[in-house]
């Protein structure tokens, strides 16, 4: 096949198939600002409140969304954020989401580890932990997770 006519074949795909609307790439969440007013977190989650309106199975949006929340939690802690004190089930939930919905997407478990540590629930956290580390491990490599 000449380069021409893949081009052109290419292309004639993208017209027939294009992406779906949900496939959207999703903005990061800023973390480099606060949030000290409610409206202004919300106006940042959106995109991803409508990207999981869009598709409930958006490993993607529930992870930022959750890790939003997160965020939000922890400067409500630091005293930035007063809105945000009962954040933390909100961001366990989104972040539950997410991994539920892709096992294997490590910021999403990483920050439900966190999330965790915060709410309390150590055990369950440290079995996230396991399994992070053995998602990650190096072939040949073994850890092992001090106790307490």
């Amino acid at each position: 096949m000449t380069p021409l006519r893949l081009v052109a074949l290419l292309l004639g795909l993208v017209v027939l198939f294009p992406p779906a609307a949900g496939a959207q790439a999703l903005p990061v969440f800023d973390q480099g600002r606060t949030y000290p007013r409610e409206a202004d977190l919300q106006r940042a989650i959106q995109p991803y409140q409508a990207a999981i309106a869009a598709d409930a199975r958006n490993a993607r949006a529930h992870y930022w969304l959750g890790f939003a929340y997160l965020y939000a939690y922890r400067h409500y802690r630091g005293g930035l954020a007063p809105y945000a004190a009962g954040y933390l089930p909100r961001a366990l939930a989104s972040l539950r989401q997410a991994v539920q919905l892709d096992g294997k997407f490590v910021p999403a478990i990483s920050a439900l580890h966190d999330a965790l540590i915060l709410s309390g629930q150590d055990e369950e956290a440290t079995v996230l932990l396991k399994r992070l580390l053995e998602m990650t491990r190096p072939p040949g490599q073994t850890y092992q997770v001090p106790p307490g």
